[in-house]
C-alpha cells in the first residue's frame, strides 16, 4: 500500500511459505545475534509447530525504502481479530525488527494500517525489554496513530548472569556457600559406584535417541503436557544444525532421569527448557546436571552470558545474579466495535483491581 502522500509502502507476508527478500533475511540474521527468538528460523518453527487452527503468523513491514523498513511478526486470532506478537508461552523475547533512522514514522504508518485496514481489534506485543529502543517507539507510535488504551505491563522477571570473562570454578566461587555444598554433595551421591552418566549431545548420530530420551523425561516430570507437541522436537533439530544445541541427558542405572535444552548463540547460553524424572528427586538429578551444563557452557563454549529466560522460581537467584524484567504493550482500536468492548472491558477490570485495593 503506497500513495503520493504517503510513499511508506506496507507489506505482508505469511509464515511458513512467502519468502523473505535479501534486505528482511538480513536483518533478521542481525537479530537473531542478539536472540535466536528474534530470528526467522525461530519464528518459523512456531508458526509451523505451536499455532491453533485460528491463528495465522503474518510478518507485516513498512518500508521507505530496500533498506529503510520496520517489521512486525504477528500472530492473527481470526475468532476476534486480535493480534498477539508472535509469540507463545515458550517465548521469553520478542522484537519487532528496526532497520530505520525514522522507526517511529513507519511504525506510525503501520499500525494506522492496522487499524483502519485490517481493522485489527486489539493488538499486544510481548514479552520484550522495556528498555530496548524498539519498545519506546512502538508504545509512541501506537498513540499517535489513534490506538486507545495504550499500555504497558509487566509479563516476568528473567534472570541472568555475565560471566565476565571468568572460569567455572571462579564462578562457582561466587555462588551462595549453600548452593555448591548442595552440587558437591548431590554430584558424589550421583556419580556414587558409576551409577550416574550425564551427556551433552549437540547434533549427530545421538540427536534422534536424545530426543526420544529428553521426552521420556519429560512425560515422567512434574510439568503438564505439552499443548504442541511437535514444536520442541523440531527446535531441537533445528538448533543442532544451526550449532546452538546443547541437549544434556542425566541418566541413572541408565534411564534417563533429568534433562536440559541449552541454546548457545551470539554469546550467550539460553535455558531453554529443564525437567526430571520425579521417581528420582532425591538424588537431585537437575541440579547435578545443571553444575555440568554451567560448567560446559563457560569453560568450552566461553559464553560471556547466560540467560534463564521467564520466570521468577526462588532457585534461579542461586546461580544468577542479576534480575531484569520483560514487559508488554497493549492497545485497542477505536475504529473496531470489538475493539472499543475490549477497552471498556479493560477499564472495568482495572477500575474493579484500583476499588479492590482501596478496600483493602
Amino acid at each position: 500500500m503506497a500513495d503520493q502522500n504517503n510513499p511508506i509502502q506496507i507489506e505482508k507476508l505469511h509464515l511458513p511459505g512467502d519468502a523473505l527478500d535479501a534486505e528482511l533475511r538480513r536483518a533478521f540474521t542481525t537479530y537473531e545475534a542478539k536472540n535466536p527468538q528474534y530470528g526467522a528460523d525461530w519464528l518459523a518453527n512456531l508458526a509451523s509447530h505451536a499455532l491453533d487452527d485460528h491463528d495465522a503468523a503474518v510478518i507485516y513491514i513498512a518500508r521507505l525504502g530496500p533498506e529503510n523498513f520496520v517489521a512486525c511478526p504477528l500472530r492473527i486470532d481470526s475468532r476476534d481479530k486480535r493480534a498477539y506478537s508472535l509469540s507463545t508461552f515458550y517465548t521469553s523475547a520478542y522484537s519487532p525488527l528496526v532497520c530505520s533512522d525514522t522507526p517511529e514514522t513507519l511504525f506510525l504508518a503501520l499500525f494506522q494500517h492496522l487499524a483502519k485496514t485490517e481493522k485489527l481489534a486489539m493488538l499486544t506485543l510481548s514479552p520484550m525489554d522495556p528498555d530496548a529502543p524498539e519498545f519506546g517507539h512502538m508504545q509512541r507510535a501506537l498513540s499517535r496513530a489513534g490506538w486507545t488504551g495504550t499500555h504497558a505491563f509487566f509479563c516476568f522477571g528473567n534472570w541472568i548472569h555475565d560471566v565476565q570473562g571468568h572460569s567455572y570454578q571462579t564462578y562457582l566461587g561466587s555462588r551462595p556457600s549453600s548452593l555448591r555444598n548442595t552440587i558437591a554433595r548431590k554430584t558424589r551421591k550421583f556419580f556414587d559406584a558409576d551409577r550416574g552418566q550425564i551427556e551433552i549431545v549437540e547434533g549427530g548420530d545421538a540427536l534422534e535417541t536424545a530426543i526420544t530420551r529428553y521426552v521420556t523425561v519429560y512425560n515422567n516430570s512434574w510439568k503438564n503436557e505439552e499443548p504442541y507437541q511437535d514444536f520442541t522436537p523440531a527446535l531441537l533439530r533445528l538448533a543442532a544444525n544451526r550449532t546452538w544445541l546443547r541437549l544434556g541427558i542425566a541418566s541413572y542405572d541408565n534411564v534417563p532421569v533429568a534433562s536440559q535444552i541449552w541454546l548457545v548463540c551470539g554469546g550467550t547460553a539460553y535455558i531453554f527448557k529443564l525437567a526430571y524424572d520425579e521417581n528420582y528427586k532425591h538424588l537431585s538429578p537437575g541440579t547435578v546436571l545443571t553444575a555440568r551444563m554451567m560448567q560446559r557452557a563457560i569453560d568450552i563454549d566461553h559464553i560471556a552470558r547466560i540467560d534463564y529466560l521467564s520466570g521468577d522460581d526462588s532457585y534461579k537467584a542461586d546461580w544468577m545474579s542479576e534480575r531484569r524484567q520483560q514487559h508488554g504493550i497493549a492497545a485497542y482500536n477505536p475504529y473496531s466495535l470489538r475493539g472499543m468492548a475490549m477497552l471498556m472491558e479493560y477499564k472495568l477490570r482495572k477500575l474493579a483491581k484500583t476499588l479492590w485495593k482501596r478496600e483493602r
